[in-house]
């Protein structure tokens, strides 16, 4: 059985963590949050089966470390975690629920006193009791394939009630799909408002560190890239590689502004006798997050050659990146890749960055 690129999510967190939390210079915070929200149907057919508000309940358990080496990664102090949530989505018969476990990266932007703006991203492998069938589920195309992944952005802010305790407010951005694993693949986006607690066994208490000039004003990277998906009328999965070449200009701390050219070969893609439809290629313009080490990225890409049977109005696309930079200038992460609200591949990325 192939291994699903997915499954290497876990991974990538593990190695951030064990990369960046070696020390014993840290401290922990356990989290509790449900959440209450809604389904965007993206399309006309999926506005029917969208008429619910899904529920969740999320728990965490974060490390901070306030060793000065980490924290010049990024000018900031940062959480990094694993986190366990449940969802229901008030429609058992048809979308059941998902089981998801993450990894989490929050770095903290911003605090005052007691109160403080973080921003959690999530990346992981979900469960779905629910997925589309033919004569028992046909009008859920959300999902096809019981082990997905989850895909999160939560802009969260945290009010401490006391030295060891905190009230959270959150707003987060789900995503959940199979990555193009299997067909059908619309994936569902379900945004939901989130209040929870914090409890800090021992209190954290965050060293002043003095701001320096971000080193590496810009930078340029090579990337190999490579999946398996499912062909469009069956579960037979074939390789999808790609290579991009690209350079980002830092303009800020945080942020970077960006632009390359990528080429791909998609085998899945059903093309006849003529192969030179599995290629694509697409120059882009992308934005960073750049934490230290960890670089989170959103690409707008343009065709400039696509296969004939992509549908006449597909111009554009998406794709949104999260790779790691190891200490040899390796660099490692996952990418989605989506057409609008529809989620069409994940990848697995490897790079170098000079």
């Amino acid at each position: 059985m192939p291994v699903k690129p997915f499954i290497l999510i876990p991974l990538f967190f593990l190695v951030i963590i064990a990369n960046n939390y070696a020390q014993h210079d840290s401290g922990i915070r356990y989290r509790l949050d449900g959440q209450y929200g809604f389904i965007i149907p993206h399309a006309a057919d999926l506005v029917e089966i969208s008429q619910s508000n899904p529920v969740g309940i999320s728990l965490g358990f974060d490390k901070i470390s306030f060793v000065e080496k980490n924290w010049k990664n990024c000018h900031c102090f940062y959480y990094l975690g694993v986190n366990l949530s449940h969802f229901s989505y008030n429609n058992p018969e048809v979308l059941g629920s998902a089981t998801a476990l993450s990894g989490t990266f929050e770095p903290i932007l911003w605090k005052f006193n007691k109160i403080q703006l973080n921003l959690r991203s999530s990346f992981g492998v979900a469960y779905l009791s629910r997925v589309y069938d033919t004569e028992t589920n046909p009008s859920n195309t959300f999902f096809s394939s019981p082990i997905s992944f989850l895909l999160a952005v939560s802009p969260t802010l945290q009010w401490h009630l006391r030295d060891d305790l905190a009230l959270n407010l959150s707003f987060n951005y789900n995503h959940i799909s199979n990555g193009g694993q299997k067909q059908p693949n619309r994936g569902m986006n379900f945004p939901m408002l989130g209040v929870g607690m914090s409890y800090l066994p021992k209190p954290i208490s965050l060293p002043k560190y003095a701001r320096e000039k971000p080193n590496g004003q810009r930078f340029l990277y090579l990337e190999a890239y490579g999946t398996l998906r499912g062909e469009s009328t069956g579960d037979n999965r074939q390789p999808l590689l790609g290579v991009t070449f690209g350079g980002v200009q830092r303009i800020g701390s945080f942020q970077g502004l960006g632009a390359g050219f990528e080429s791909q070969w998609d085998n899945s893609l059903l093309v006849g006798a003529n192969q030179r439809n599995r290629l694509i290629h697409a120059p882009f313009l992308s934005h960073h997050f750049l934490f230290g080490r960890v670089d989170f990225g959103q690409r707008f890409g343009v065709y400039v050659q696509k296969p004939d049977i992509y549908e006449p109005d597909k111009l554009f696309y998406q794709r949104y990146t999260l790779s790691y930079l190891l200490k040899n200038a390796v660099r490692i992460g996952v990418a989605l890749k989506a057409h609008g609200h529809v989620a069409e591949n994940i990848e697995v990325r490897l790079g170098y960055q000079f």
